[in-house]
């Protein structure tokens, strides 16, 4: 199987665009708080919670080592949510923009003085690049999760940098639902998620563990056809508003057992 190179994708840098979070902010404009997302159990008030908290946590990180001070921990959602969550929607809003803002300034601290830039004791150990990505994910997904299907959407879940993260760093995260609850274990898997004029997004399951990987097409009998923000809503356990996006070749049980596999969080 020929492996896919990662992109050199610079988005931020694009005009025709948006950033993720920008567009988030914006469809929160017209979103109550207690409008129910895609995300089970969340209404947009959780979410916000989320991201609010994660943004905060990490620049107390990057600005503590940029200081010269301990750097704390990230911890777990269930410690850094609840205060979040108990906040009033409008005091929750403003603090969300504050977090991002505060996140992205010393994130871009951080990778004007080194681009390659990693500390193990920020975030999971990633380089901070990364963790640039991994937020900017985060925002579209959850931007989908608020508002689903949209032009502005299928821009941005587009962005092969986002799928590329996916791919490189989160199988353990994206399998770790999916693969207790498989059907066949003991059977091996192995699925082509094609797109027109773009590597296919191989997932492949045997001996109780989960790989993705990006590569060139190649003739197979499991293959989804579909579009390149669909394949990252898919791999995110998420399914697009109009299903009539994502074609599949698959048996029934197999098609099934992927979507099983593939539960997201």
């Amino acid at each position: 199987m020929s492996v896919v190179p990662v992109s050199t994708e610079n988005p931020t840098t694009d005009p025709t665009v948006p950033r993720e979070a920008d567009a988030f902010f914006e469809t929160l404009d017209s979103t109550p708080p207690d409008a129910v997302t895609a995300c089970l159990g969340w209404t947009t008030h959780e979410m916000i919670a989320h991201i609010a908290s994660g943004a905060d946590a990490f620049a107390d990180q990057v600005e503590a080592h940029l200081d010269g001070r301990q750097v704390p921990e990230f911890g777990a959602w269930e410690v850094r949510e609840p205060p979040y969550r108990e906040m009033s929607d409008a005091v929750l809003r403003r603090r969300l923009v504050a977090s991002e803002q505060r996140m992205s300034a010393a994130f871009a601290t951080m990778l004007a003085a080194d681009p390659a830039a990693v500390v193990a004791d920020i975030g999971w150990g990633l380089p901070i690049a990364e963790l640039v990505t991994h937020m900017r994910q985060e925002f579209a997904i959850h931007r989908w999760d608020m508002i689903g299907d949209d032009e502005i959407g299928r821009s941005l879940l587009s962005r092969p940098v986002l799928l590329e993260h996916s791919v490189r760093l989160l199988s353990d995260s994206l399998f770790r639902l999916g693969l207790p609850r498989d059907p066949a274990p003991q059977t091996p898997l192995t699925v082509r998620l094609r797109c027109a004029d773009e590597p296919d997004l191989v997932v492949d399951v045997r001996d109780g563990a989960g790989t993705l990987a990006l590569a060139d097409p190649a003739d197979a009998d499991l293959v989804i056809e579909t579009d390149a923000a669909a394949r990252l809503l898919i791999l995110w356990g998420r399914r697009p508003t109009d299903p009539r996006r994502v074609r599949s070749a698959l048996p029934p049980e197999d098609l099934a057992r992927l979507q099983t596999l593939l539960a997201g969080y």
